[in-house]
């Protein structure tokens, strides 16, 4: 159920391009769909993989967790970067 959750989370991006390239929204919506086209291809050999070295058929849901919990926190970071550079002022209020 966790790992659903942070899936629905994940179609945010979409939401955020715009709001953060609001110059390149096609090349980076391209590029995420690349991304995910890319991942629909890879994936599951990746799984087949892991469920041969593995033996258990749960270890490709700990995979997406874990590469879940990794976009999660380098997204996290890029925008507090972004909003550093962009709105100092405004982060020096949400961080106190």
């Amino acid at each position: 159920m966790f790992l659903g959750i942070v899936w629905g989370v994940g179609k945010v991006v979409y939401k955020h391009i715009p709001e953060y390239f609001p110059e390149e929204v096609g090349v980076v919506g391209g590029m995420v769909g690349v991304l995910g086209g890319l991942g629909g291809f890879v994936s599951p050999i990746i799984f087949g993989y892991l469920l041969d070295s593995t033996g258990l058929w749960t270890s490709s849901w700990m995979m997406m967790l874990v590469l879940s919990a990794v976009c999660l926190i380098w997204m996290h970071r890029v925008i507090q970067k972004m909003m550093h550079e962009q709105q100092p002022d405004l982060m020096k209020k949400i961080e106190d």
